[in-house]
């Protein structure tokens, strides 16, 4: 079973909080525009800690470890301690992963992508043209949030 994620932005953790209260902690993003509260991205598989932070080694062209993306768990409240909630947690990220993300140049992108698809912990999704998008879509998303001076947030749920 995999990790559902979405990135998206947004101009504080309160106004986050907020809406994953009235929205009882579902997702903020839908496959129906009129119902998608934030801008973002789906990226399944996609965790903040290890599969993210090393697309973010790749980028810096630095070794990945377990604090190149800072992020906080900002709901639910406590949730560090729940062992057995399943989800979903909301965190923050960084300013710094936000921004780098926003910074990747464009002719970088498929040599990322390949890098990308093959770590482990993405096997055997391995089709360096999906993890393309997906890196361009995060860094366009990124960009967008910076221009505005939103954080970038992950939604995840087992």
């Amino acid at each position: 079973m995999g990790v559902l994620t979405d990135y998206f932005r947004a101009p504080s953790a309160a106004a986050v909080q907020e809406q994953l209260t009235l929205n009882e902690g579902g997702p903020l993003l839908t496959s129906d525009p009129s119902t998608t509260v934030y801008d973002g991205v789906e990226a399944k598989w996609i965790d903040t800690s290890v599969v993210l932070g090393k697309l973010i080694g790749f980028i810096r062209d630095e070794p990945w470890h377990p604090h190149i993306v800072d992020d906080h768990l900002i709901w639910p409240e406590g949730g560090e301690q729940d062992t057995s909630h399943e989800g979903p947690w909301v965190t923050i990220l960084d300013n710094e992963t936000r921004d780098t993300l926003a910074a990747v140049p464009a002719d970088r992108v498929p040599s990322l992508a390949v890098q990308w698809s093959a770590i482990e912990e993405l096997q055997p999704n391995t089709d360096p043209q999906y993890f393309a998008e997906l890196i361009t879509e995060l860094s366009a998303l990124a960009t967008r949030a910076q221009a505005t001076g939103d954080s970038l947030f992950c939604w995840m749920s087992l």
